[in-house]
């Protein structure tokens, strides 16, 4: 492959690049919040890339050049026409500038009439004609374009909102009209989908959408990690959804399956496609029954993407006779055999290749300048080495160009001396050239998204890093921007390459010493730790990798000796010999069904965010006073044998104590009557406890204070029998 040759900046000039789908013109007093709102929200909805501005312009001000970039990067521009939309000479501005490339090549107008009438628009009658009056008065000297603007705009062909329909049928058929004006167009659903447009249509012939044959298709997208299989996938289903009936997207479905399982894909395909209520479907065997039943008369599409087994398959698109005629289903994976046991014969398996040497080039252009090509010739050097490196896979393009984004010549140069370093190695190490240039915090996050919360929901993972002291609303943020993470519905995502990046790192050089690591998440490598624990700065072990039953106890010992921890969170787990010391380091600490009786005496977390002990066997959770200033919530729900509640003089800054189920808790410490910040005590079915201080009905800060199923003391204080 060589990049020796670079094409000239006069062959990209006259390509075309939209930013956006759809630019919506409208009189945000008139229709913001009802119609345009409404329109906005479906076209978002059916994947269309639509720009919205909600700014509101001060008076006198001149339309921002961001503004006019959108109108000039739109495919379609839809006008929303309304009574006061020529009051506003913003708007007309707008339009005018809306006409000015009305006839460029591919661009489309879209009038939307909103109860005027278009001759009115047109003649500047009724309404139209009181908002110039003004503007006359004004003595504006843009009269003649605003009108010249808005005959032509009331010359085009458009739709008409009058009352003789439904405003949401009409959005419907805005949404579809839209849908096929853009139907043979490029989607512009992000700014580095290069060489996108031939794979789609590629891949689109082998659906054969305009094929008078009723006949159901299963169809497979096949590459190498991060080669554009899932983005191809969501390319082609926005662009062809509008054919289909029912429609549903599943994204990286070997996670799910391996986290919340297949009820859960179950539940958003049959939810998604026929509006079936999650509650049911329980268990997969009422999905799958479900699939097979309710699907066979409607004309669906689905994607059932990062297929990993043919279960998968088998339980969630099974048969071709599940779905009605003209059905296509769209499977992405890796492994070509998974395609062919599910009958997916080699015609209909379109397999992604890596990037052109022109695509390559054009990717990390866009990545790394913001443009198509480099700004000067010495660029043009430094891209030709980078690009022998990334070895033309998009996703090890992408984040190299991004972590370049705005850098000098010398932190090129630098950046390749480091690749120069090891020649021959393969996408894992441009990858981890990339983390370098991150921030050590950045670092620190990245890291512990790839071993404790791909996958996990977005709020969770950042409450947790900022209580690690990380500052997760910008480390999330860079991570994103340099293509390291992406968030799906509220969920971090991160390939599977840069994940193993990230373990890789937290490894740091010793794969078969776990004792040596920075980081710890699985059981067997936590079981193999003996000594020499001093690296390990957090610990997260999940549920669903824990089998107790086969597992040896761990070594509370060697938990002992790790007195780096900021992090841990385990499931239920057994336990071995005695816990002397925990670490005084740690920030949030969580553990279901913590076995011992007592924390150690020595455990002095000054730093403490959360204590979470849920189902423990806590009888006391410490003596004395402890001094944990920044510990805000304590949770000890259905720890039974708990007897009596610590004195709490020394958290002064408790927001929430939830001692929900514990039965055997006696009496609550007078001390929790003297904290100004405490918000939620929850004391629900603690039914053996006898008193708490009178000083809680005092209290200022406390806003929720549970008591239900307290019956002795409901008795005690002539409550009656609480409910």
């Amino acid at each position: 492959m060589s990049y020796l040759s670079l094409p000239s900046s006069s062959s990209s000039s006259s390509r075309r690049t939209w930013r956006y789908e759809v630019f919506l013109s409208f009189r945000g007093e008139d229709t913001r919040n009802n119609f345009t709102g409404h329109l906005h929200k479906a076209l978002q909805r059916k994947g269309i890339h639509t720009f919205k501005d909600d700014k509101n312009l001060p008076r006198g001000e001149q339309i921002r050049p961001e503004l006019l970039r959108a109108i000039e990067q739109s495919q379609i521009s839809v006008v929303v026409l309304s009574k006061n939309y020529a009051n506003s000479s913003w708007c007309l501005d707008e339009l005018v500038e809306i006409c000015t490339v009305i006839n460029k090549p591919g661009y489309t107008v879209l009038p939307v009439f909103y109860h005027v009438d278009p001759s009115h628009v047109r003649n500047q009658r009724g309404h139209f004609k009181e908002a110039f009056d003004k503007h006359q008065q004004n003595s504006s000297r843009k009269i003649p374009e605003w009108k010249s603007a808005l005959e032509k705009v009331a010359g085009l062909a458009g739709h008409h909102v009058n009352g003789n329909k439904s405003e949401s049928d009409i959005i419907e058929e805005i949404v579809m009209d839209v849908t096929h004006r853009l139907k043979h167009k490029f989607s512009s659903l992000a700014d580095d989908l290069v060489g996108m447009q031939s794979r789609v249509e590629a891949f689109v012939k082998l659906l054969n959408l305009d094929s008078s044959d009723d006949d159901v298709r299963f169809l497979g997208i096949l590459g190498m990690p991060g080669v554009g299989k899932t983005t191809l996938a969501v390319v082609v289903y926005n662009r062809i959804s509008y054919h289909f009936e029912a429609c549903c997207l599943l994204h990286d479905v070997s996670k799910v399956h391996k986290g919340p399982g297949l009820v859960s894909l179950h539940q958003q395909l049959l939810f998604e496609t026929v509006g079936i209520d999650p509650k049911e479907v329980w268990e997969e065997h009422k999905g799958k029954k479900l699939m097979s039943t309710r699907l066979r008369n409607c004309k669906t599409l689905i994607v059932v993407d990062n297929v990993d087994s043919a279960d998968q398959l088998e339980k969630l698109v099974g048969k071709p006779e599940w779905f009605g005629p003209g059905s296509r289903i769209i499977i992405t994976t890796r492994d070509k055999q998974i395609l062919e046991h599910h009958g997916v014969h080699k015609d209909k398996v379109y397999e992604v290749e890596l990037l052109t040497d022109v695509e390559a080039l054009e990717l990390l252009c866009r990545r790394a300048f913001k443009s198509d090509d480099p700004p000067d010739k010495e660029f043009e050097k430094l891209t030709c080495k980078l690009l022998q490196y990334a070895k033309s896979l998009p996703l090890a393009i992408r984040v190299l160009g991004s972590s370049l984004f705005n850098c000098e010549q010398s932190e090129w140069e630098a950046q390749l001396e480091r690749l120069e370093e090891n020649p021959n190695e393969e996408v894992m190490g441009v990858l981890e050239t990339s983390i370098g240039l991150l921030q050590p915090m950045d670092q620190d996050i990245f890291v512990d998204v790839a071993c404790f919360f791909e996958g996990e929901e977005e709020n969770y993972a950042r409450k947790i890093l900022c209580h690690c002291g990380f500052y997760p609303e910008r480390g999330i943020g860079d991570l994103r921007r340099k293509s390291l993470i992406v968030i799906v519905n509220g969920t971090l995502w991160m390939h599977d390459l840069l994940k193993e990046l990230g373990r890789k790192i937290a490894r740091g050089g010793f794969p078969q010493e776990p004792a040596k690591w920075s980081r710890l998440w699985l059981y067997k490598d936590l079981q193999a730790v003996k000594t020499g624990t001093e690296k390990v700065e957090a610990i997260v072990l999940k549920e669903e990798d824990v089998n107790v039953d086969e597992m040896l106890p761990l070594r509370a010992e060697a938990l002992s000796q790790m007195t780096r921890l900021r992090l841990i969170i385990f499931p239920s787990m057994k336990f071995a010999g005695k816990l002397n010391n925990l670490s005084d380091s740690l920030r949030f600490l969580s553990w279901k069904k913590f076995p011992f009786s007592c924390l150690p005496s020595s455990f002095e977390p000054t730093k403490l965010v959360e204590l979470i002990l849920i189902d423990s066997n806590i009888r006391l959770l410490w003596e004395g006073e402890k001094a944990l200033p920044e510990l805000k919530i304590i949770d000890l729900r259905g720890s039974k044998n708990l007897i009596k509640t610590p004195n709490l003089k020394g958290v002064k800054n408790l927001e929430e104590l939830n001692l929900e189920g514990c039965s055997g808790l006696l009496e609550v410490d007078a001390s929790i009557g003297n904290l100004r910040k405490l918000t939620i005590l929850n004391l629900r079915h603690c039914d053996r406890l006898i008193s708490i201080p009178n000083t809680l009905f005092l209290s200022t800060s406390l806003e929720t204070l549970n008591l239900p199923g307290c019956l002795i003391l409901a008795q005690r204080l002539n409550f009656g029998s609480p409910p």
